[in-house]
């Protein structure tokens, strides 16, 4: 059996505490090479790549927003930001940081950690309160609902370990979770339901399936952002998706966001858009726009519209905007 020092260092030998904890590691997963490697050399070499342990979707979007000023913002970045990302011990032993931390079961690695205290310590803002359904007057989803799939029911091994490849961001990798997977038919020119017949690869399916979700609004280094409930349906923000239409979350990403580290750090803070495409955790069979075409054409509250948007954020906004509502039925 393996001993305290095999992972964490220190003097198994010393008689005193200062002594037996020279050279300790608190977090040794955090150099998942020199510890988990030697028994787990197969994850640990794909997990190096993981955007869990990288946080590599949010990396990208800020070496965009930043530009030339990528290598001053860098520091920040990994100080704000990149501090929380997860190697092996922050799923399989502890809980995260962001949720006061500590073990999750005494020090039992846990290979299948409960979704409460594993995902849901960092996905506890949005994905957990839309998935059980803690967002007050709206059903958890109905996966969880009728037959408790918990996370990794959907999100395979190969896209939390990552499988050796180096994606951009989680709607980039091959391995993410596919509504057809399971629901094959869902998009067949063929289906009995007309809706999906109809619409095939125009609009995603959480546009008609999800319920409402949370947004965020409003973030600096160093201080939280505030959140509301929303829904809108926009035009997909990603040139490689294979629909026209898909529901847009607000991030609280703002244009004098790191000023309190670095000002003006993101010159190029209009090229992206702070709506993005989500595909939130709170899906429904029935929802009021599978229940009659004009609870979604014709209806101009749920489209992003571009009379909706904050003059003051990003100009791509435009982009996503749907400035033709689709008409009624």
């Amino acid at each position: 059996m393996a001993g305290c020092e095999s992972c964490h260092k220190g003097n198994p030998t010393a008689v005193d505490r200062n002594s037996a904890h020279a050279g300790l590691v608190a977090r040794p997963s955090r150099q998942p090479e020199a510890v988990c490697g030697a028994c787990h050399a197969e994850q640990v070499a794909k997990v190096k790549t993981s955007l869990h342990f990288t946080v590599r979707g949010e990396e990208s979007l800020m070496k965009i927003r930043t530009a030339h000023r990528w290598p001053d913002v860098q520091p920040v970045f990994r100080q704000a930001c990149q501090s929380c990302h997860a190697s092996c011990g922050d799923c399989h032993v502890s809980k995260a940081k962001s949720a006061r931390g500590g073990l999750m079961d005494g020090h039992l690695f846990l290979k299948r950690p409960p979704m409460d205290q594993g995902c849901g310590t960092c996905h506890g803002g949005r994905v957990v309160p839309e998935y059980l359904g803690k967002n007050e007057g709206f059903p958890p989803d109905v996966h969880w609902q009728k037959a408790k799939m918990d996370c990794v029911a959907c999100h395979a091994e190969a896209q939390l370990h990552g499988d050796g490849n180096s994606y951009p961001d989680r709607h980039a990798a091959r391995n993410k979770p596919q509504c057809t997977t399971c629901h094959p038919n869902a998009k067949a020119a063929n289906s009995p339901i007309e809706q999906h017949a109809v619409h095939q690869d125009r609009v995603n399916c959480a546009v008609c399936h999800s319920t409402v979700y949370r947004g965020c609004e409003n973030c600096h280094v160093g201080e939280g952002a505030k959140s509301s409930l929303q829904f809108k349906i926009g035009r997909s923000s990603r040139p490689d998706a294979p629909y026209q239409f898909a529901l847009l979350r607000h991030v609280p990403t703002i244009r004098t966001m790191l000023d309190p580290k670095l000002k003006d750090g993101m010159p190029n803070y209009d090229a992206v858009p702070t709506w993005k495409d989500t595909t939130p955790h709170n899906i429904q069979r029935k929802t009021p726009r599978t229940a009659t075409c004009n609870n979604c054409h014709g209806n101009a509250r749920i489209f992003l519209k571009p009379g909706d948007l904050n003059p003051t954020e990003a100009a791509a906004n435009a982009k996503v905007a749907v400035p033709t509502i689709p008409a009624r039925r």
